[in-house]
């Protein structure tokens, strides 16, 4: 059985692009279009994993992570971070609050693939980036 995806991103054009890249991956994907879209969505059934974008209407993507994590068959499931910028303050909440990593728009197809694999094979990974840094160092 395919692993389920959840994606809450704002914008049409990469929801259906993720969509395109993960299904053609394997992955069973689902998409909202906001933060409120993605508390429902999780009420049903929690998905392998979840791509959040930081900047949504209705409920923005911080208040949604935090509300993941306070769900308790909600909280282990892995979150990513979509953002288009890779610095500020957004991202150090994120990480605080327990994001497994971020995605950067805009990414590769097989950026996106790798990035999603990672956090599905290895459910120890805390922040990608720094333990990247940190065996390259």
């Amino acid at each position: 059985m395919a692993q389920s995806i959840l994606i809450a991103e704002d914008e049409a054009d990469i929801r259906e692009l993720f969509t395109l890249i993960l299904s053609s991956a394997g992955y069973e994907v689902t998409t909202v279009s906001d933060g409120v879209g993605a508390l429902t969505r999780l009420a049903y059934a929690p998905p392998a994993l979840v791509i959040l974008d930081l900047n949504m209407p209705k409920v923005d993507g911080l208040e949604v992570l935090a509300a993941i994590r306070t769900v308790e068959t909600w909280k282990d499931v892995p979150v990513l971070v979509l953002t288009a910028s890779g610095t500020g303050d957004n991202l150090v909440t994120a990480r605080r609050l327990g994001a497994r990593g971020y995605l950067l728009k805009p990414l590769t197809p097989s950026g996106l693939v790798e990035r999603v694999q990672q956090i599905l094979g290895d459910p120890t990974l805390v922040w990608l980036d720094d333990i990247t840094r940190s065996r390259a160092g």
